[in-house]
């Protein structure tokens, strides 16, 4: 397995000012229980810290179905390529915000940049309040032939003030659907 994530650090809605993001904490989750790699979608141009400069940013490139550029970032104790390791990883455990009900673009754009085809895809994402939202049928249709695992919803604000919970939540998630 791989985890492969988008998170946005600075001010987040319902969670205040964080040095790193929700789903950057949930990942690490994933990847300690699983003892999986993790690759972080980075994208060039940096989102701006506070919550609403963003959020009008992000607006924008949803309305605009906007495709930032993006780089790779591996994160391990021994480096690793990540281009490599997506490649070769049949099973890829995939992290992200949900933004505005759907998909960040950075995923988008990663989604659109490597062929996934044939592979297991697990979503687990953060929010607020909102579950999933509309990001299965997002992965589906940007993925349609890859097996898309049900998905691990977690609000943020567990991820950054309760972890233990949400380790309880992946431990589940990973029990009912990372082997299939």
């Amino acid at each position: 397995m791989l985890v492969v994530f988008f998170s946005r650090p600075g001010e987040n809605f319902n969670v205040g000012v964080v040095a790193e993001g929700s789903t950057a904490k949930l990942a690490h989750i994933v990847a300690e229980s699983t003892g999986a790699p993790m690759v972080r979608i980075v994208p060039d141009q940096p989102y701006p810290t506070g919550y609403d400069d963003a959020k009008q940013i992000i607006q924008h490139e949803l309305e605009t179905q906007a495709r930032p550029a993006i780089r790779l970032e591996a994160l391990a104790s021994e480096p690793f390529d990540a281009e490599q390791a997506i490649a070769a990883a049949d099973r890829i455990a995939l992290g992200y915000p949900i933004w505005c009900g759907s998909l960040p673009m950075p995923v988008r754009t990663f989604l659109d940049e490597h062929d996934l085809e044939g592979k297991t895809i697990l979503p687990f994402c953060t929010n607020e309040g909102s579950g999933l939202a509309r990001t299965m049928d997002e992965l589906r249709d940007a993925l349609p032939d890859s097996n898309i695992r049900p998905g691990l919803p977690v609000l943020g604000s567990t991820v950054q003030h309760d972890p233990a919970d949400a380790r309880a939540a992946v431990a589940v998630w990973l029990d009912d659907h990372s082997s299939r």
